[in-house]
């Protein structure tokens, strides 16, 4: 997981400003969440690629503005269904939008349908990188100390 991070220019410690990014999808009528904010933080603007053994290939590009400025209703739907705000994340594998719960678990929507990828941010990492959601105690310790709290 490191390596695909590193390799989409994370680097541990990264923090971007993401206010642009807030007030945009909070004028376009998201109502968003701490766990959206924190990933947008450290992971924002990334493209996040599989390893070239996941068949199909996978990735989750970071930019809550890009995949889902326009889905302010969709992310409502999803609030409605699950009684938890949604906010955006980014883009899967290159056309679903993405969105993070408040709780951390991770979606992603396509026409009628709705992909879990994983009940926390580190779940849905491990799943586009790997296929799988089966999260090594190494990871949760790593992400532990990326996002307090999540």
């Amino acid at each position: 997981m490191l390596e695909a991070l590193g390799a989409a220019g994370w680097t541990a410690g990264r923090k971007i400003a993401t206010g642009g990014w807030t007030e945009q999808m909070a004028a376009a009528g998201f109502e968003l969440n701490e766990a959206a904010v924190g990933v947008w933080t450290e992971f924002g603007g990334l493209m996040i690629r599989s390893c070239p053994a996941r068949v199909p290939a996978s990735s989750l590009h970071i930019d809550p503005v890009d995949a889902c400025v326009d889905t302010a209703a969709e992310a409502s739907g999803l609030r409605r269904r699950y009684a938890e705000n949604y906010s955006p994340l980014g883009m899967w594998s290159v056309q679903f939008g993405s969105y993070i719960a408040a709780s951390g678990s991770v979606v992603a929507v396509g026409p009628k349908v709705l992909w879990p990828l994983g009940s926390t941010f580190l779940e849905a990492l491990t799943y586009v990188l790997d296929g799988d959601t089966s999260v090594n105690p190494e990871q949760a310790d790593w992400l532990a100390n990326c996002l307090p709290g999540r």
